[in-house]
Protein backbone atom coordinates (compact mmCIF):
# COMPACT_ATOMS: atom_id res chain seq x y z
CA UNK A 1 0.00 0.00 0.00
CA UNK A 2 1.06 3.16 -0.76
CA UNK A 3 1.27 6.57 2.29
CA UNK A 4 0.07 9.75 0.98
CA UNK A 5 1.02 12.80 3.09
CA UNK A 6 -2.67 13.44 3.64
CA UNK A 7 -3.56 9.88 4.53
CA UNK A 8 -0.55 9.14 7.07
CA UNK A 9 -1.61 13.10 8.46
CA UNK A 10 -5.33 11.64 8.83
CA UNK A 11 -3.94 8.67 11.19
CA UNK A 12 -1.55 10.80 12.94
CA UNK A 13 -4.24 13.07 13.78
CA UNK A 14 -6.77 10.11 14.47
CA UNK A 15 -4.43 8.11 16.75
CA UNK A 16 -3.76 11.24 18.91
CA UNK A 17 -7.39 12.07 18.82
CA UNK A 18 -7.86 8.09 20.30
CA UNK A 19 -5.01 8.66 22.77
CA UNK A 20 -6.27 11.86 24.00
CA UNK A 21 -9.44 10.18 24.34
CA UNK A 22 -8.06 7.05 26.42
CA UNK A 23 -5.84 8.68 28.56
CA UNK A 24 -5.99 12.68 28.98
CA UNK A 25 -3.49 12.71 31.47
CA UNK A 26 -0.84 12.24 29.16
CA UNK A 27 -1.61 15.35 27.79
CA UNK A 28 -1.64 17.65 31.04
CA UNK A 29 0.72 19.83 31.85
CA UNK A 30 0.66 19.63 35.42
CA UNK A 31 1.13 15.77 35.45
CA UNK A 32 4.54 16.50 33.09
CA UNK A 33 4.37 12.73 31.71
CA UNK A 34 7.54 11.72 30.20
CA UNK A 35 7.62 12.32 25.92
CA UNK A 36 9.04 8.37 25.80
CA UNK A 37 5.65 7.58 27.30
CA UNK A 38 3.70 9.50 25.20
CA UNK A 39 5.14 7.96 22.39
CA UNK A 40 5.05 4.55 23.73
CA UNK A 41 0.97 4.86 23.57
CA UNK A 42 0.79 6.80 20.36
CA UNK A 43 2.75 3.75 18.70
CA UNK A 44 0.52 1.53 19.10
CA UNK A 45 -2.16 3.43 17.58
CA UNK A 46 0.00 3.61 14.44
CA UNK A 47 0.23 -0.59 13.94
CA UNK A 48 -2.94 -1.25 13.02
CA UNK A 49 -2.64 1.48 9.88
CA UNK A 50 0.73 0.10 8.94
CA UNK A 51 0.04 -3.68 8.39
CA UNK A 52 2.78 -4.06 6.11
CA UNK A 53 5.69 -2.19 8.26
CA UNK A 54 7.60 -1.99 11.59
CA UNK A 55 6.34 0.90 13.95
CA UNK A 56 9.13 1.29 16.65
CA UNK A 57 9.93 3.57 19.43
CA UNK A 58 13.13 5.22 20.26
CA UNK A 59 14.56 1.90 17.49
CA UNK A 60 18.45 2.92 17.05
CA UNK A 61 19.37 0.69 14.61
CA UNK A 62 19.54 0.66 10.84
CA UNK A 63 20.74 -2.02 7.95
CA UNK A 64 24.16 -1.12 6.29
CA UNK A 65 24.41 -1.95 2.33
CA UNK A 66 25.77 -5.33 3.78
CA UNK A 67 22.71 -6.62 5.75
CA UNK A 68 23.82 -6.10 8.93
CA UNK A 69 22.41 -4.29 11.70
CA UNK A 70 24.53 -0.68 12.90
CA UNK A 71 23.52 1.84 15.26
CA UNK A 72 21.61 5.13 13.58
CA UNK A 73 23.38 7.57 12.62
CA UNK A 74 22.92 11.01 10.98
CA UNK A 75 25.13 13.73 10.01
CA UNK A 76 23.78 16.76 12.59
CA UNK A 77 26.46 19.05 11.67
CA UNK A 78 28.19 18.67 8.25
CA UNK A 79 31.48 19.94 9.84
CA UNK A 80 31.67 17.45 11.66
CA UNK A 81 33.75 13.84 10.50
CA UNK A 82 31.33 11.27 13.12
CA UNK A 83 27.74 11.24 12.55
CA UNK A 84 25.60 11.51 15.85
CA UNK A 85 23.96 8.29 17.04
CA UNK A 86 19.87 9.09 17.01
CA UNK A 87 17.16 7.68 18.41
CA UNK A 88 13.85 8.80 16.54
CA UNK A 89 10.76 9.01 18.85
CA UNK A 90 8.42 6.36 16.57
CA UNK A 91 9.60 5.24 13.29
CA UNK A 92 7.31 3.35 10.34
CA UNK A 93 10.12 1.07 8.53
CA UNK A 94 10.78 -2.53 7.40
CA UNK A 95 13.09 -3.30 10.19
CA UNK A 96 15.31 -5.71 7.69
CA UNK A 97 16.29 -2.62 5.03
CA UNK A 98 17.19 0.63 5.04
CA UNK A 99 15.29 1.18 1.71
CA UNK A 100 10.91 1.33 3.12
CA UNK A 101 11.08 4.05 5.69
CA UNK A 102 8.29 5.35 5.92
CA UNK A 103 7.71 7.66 8.48
CA UNK A 104 9.72 8.97 10.96
CA UNK A 105 8.35 11.04 13.85
CA UNK A 106 9.75 13.73 16.45
CA UNK A 107 7.42 14.94 19.31
CA UNK A 108 7.94 17.55 21.75
CA UNK A 109 4.90 18.60 24.63
CA UNK A 110 4.07 21.80 24.43
CA UNK A 111 5.81 23.20 27.64
CA UNK A 112 8.65 21.45 26.69
CA UNK A 113 9.42 22.58 23.17
CA UNK A 114 12.64 24.64 23.88
CA UNK A 115 14.85 22.07 22.05
CA UNK A 116 12.07 22.03 18.84
CA UNK A 117 14.84 23.36 16.28
CA UNK A 118 17.44 20.81 17.10
CA UNK A 119 13.84 17.98 16.25
CA UNK A 120 13.64 20.13 12.99
CA UNK A 121 17.27 19.06 12.34
CA UNK A 122 17.34 15.92 13.39
CA UNK A 123 13.93 15.56 10.97
CA UNK A 124 16.47 16.96 8.02
CA UNK A 125 19.12 14.23 8.73
CA UNK A 126 16.41 11.61 8.59
CA UNK A 127 15.25 12.53 5.24
CA UNK A 128 18.19 12.82 3.63
CA UNK A 129 20.90 10.47 5.57
CA UNK A 130 18.26 7.97 6.57
CA UNK A 131 15.96 8.17 3.25
CA UNK A 132 13.18 8.49 5.60
CA UNK A 133 9.98 9.41 2.93
CA UNK A 134 8.02 11.87 5.71
CA UNK A 135 9.61 13.28 8.61
CA UNK A 136 7.30 14.35 10.77
CA UNK A 137 7.37 17.00 14.13
CA UNK A 138 4.17 17.30 16.33
CA UNK A 139 3.88 19.26 19.61
CA UNK A 140 1.74 18.08 21.53
CA UNK A 141 -0.59 20.18 24.07
CA UNK A 142 -3.18 20.07 26.74
CA UNK A 143 -5.93 20.96 24.12
CA UNK A 144 -4.07 18.15 21.54
CA UNK A 145 -1.87 18.75 18.69
CA UNK A 146 -0.88 22.46 19.17
CA UNK A 147 2.13 21.88 16.14
CA UNK A 148 2.48 19.56 13.27
CA UNK A 149 5.66 20.04 11.07
CA UNK A 150 6.22 18.24 8.05
CA UNK A 151 9.74 16.84 6.31
CA UNK A 152 10.78 15.80 3.02
CA UNK A 153 14.23 15.40 1.03
CA UNK A 154 15.42 17.68 3.82
CA UNK A 155 13.21 20.14 3.48
CA UNK A 156 10.13 21.48 5.33
CA UNK A 157 6.60 21.18 3.26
Amino acid sequence: MSYSKEKISEIVINSISLLKEKQPMLFQMNDDIAERTVSAALHTFFIPHFPEYDVNCEYNRMTDENGMQIPKRIHRNPNHENPSLVFPDIIVHKQENGENNLLVVEIKMEWKNAEKDDDYEKLVGYTVDLRYEYGLYIELGEKGIAEMTWFQNGQRI
